[in-house]
């Protein structure tokens, strides 16, 4: 079975990505990008759901780090704030795919699909 790690500061965002996606991939969630770089340490990943802003290190930056370790592990960077960063830029940093919240839930599931396939 496919895993995807889910890091966002938000528990009601984790909890809901992580019932989405319980049945058809292994999940773990992440409350914070230090809490994911020590799941990283020890598992990898077929995708990472990353919200952007977050207390201490940022989605940025766990995508520039997740990057250094292996490119080819997509990540989908999420966000509440919809200026936050340019989603051009954030794809040229290796971002899979850049979502705003609140995201269709379907979208989120066809995003995960299609990162998954790719990898």
């Amino acid at each position: 079975m496919p895993t995807v790690l889910i890091v966002d500061d938000d528990a009601a965002i984790r909890g809901m990505l992580y019932d989405l996606l319980r049945d058809q991939y292994e999940c773990n969630t992440a409350s914070s990008a230090e809490e994911a770089f020590q799941y990283l340490e020890v598992e990898h990943y077929d995708a990472i759901i990353t919200d952007i802003a977050m207390p201490g290190t940022t989605g940025v930056e766990l995508l520039k780090r997740v990057q250094l370790r292996d490119e080819n592990t997509p990540v989908i960077l999420i966000s509440g704030k919809g200026s936050e960063q340019d989603p051009k830029s954030l794809l040229e940093l290796g971002a899979f795919a850049y979502l705003t919240k609140p995201f269709d839930l379907e979208e989120i599931e066809q995003v995960v699909e299609r990162a998954v396939a790719e990898k």
